[in-house]
């Protein structure tokens, strides 16, 4: 059998080994990146968050950070990260009261947003005037 070399051919099969290359790069990279991923354990119980009345006669909006520890059932520690202290207060008091279905002890960051966009109306399955995306995101809003 002949094989017949044609330039354009040649060119093609390296475009294609390469992109099959980065293909493999891609995927190995990103299972990887799934491994690190913590699984974020199930909130079932906790206190509604509400805006800090200091917080609230100040005009202050903000976000507070916080890596949130747990034992595998509630909250151990929390390590504010920078955030503003009047708004951090209320958000640390809150996180507290967080109870988890049975996981194994973890650590993640949970971010709390205090904004000025009216009163949420209450969620009927949280009972909550706050959006709740649990356990990475509370979103508490007020009217001033």
């Amino acid at each position: 059998m002949a094989y017949i070399s044609l330039p354009c051919y040649n060119i093609h099969m390296r475009t294609f080994k390469m992109l099959v290359l980065v293909t493999c790069c891609l995927v190995v990279s990103s299972t990887a990146a799934q491994k690190d991923t913590p699984v974020l354990p199930t909130v079932t119980a906790f206190d509604c968050p509400k805006y800090p009345p200091k917080a609230e006669s100040m005009r202050l909006q903000g976000m507070v950070k916080m890596q949130v520890t747990t034992d595998g059932h509630q909250v151990t520690d929390v390590k504010l990260l920078p955030s503003h202290p009047v708004l951090a207060e209320e958000a640390v008091k809150n996180v507290r009261t967080w109870k988890f279905v049975d996981h194994q002890p973890t650590s993640f960051i949970v971010t709390y947003f205090y904004v000025n966009e009216e009163h949420y109306k209450k969620d009927p399955v949280t009972k909550c005037s706050a959006k709740m995306e649990l356990p990475a995101k509370v979103t508490v809003s007020t009217s001033f």
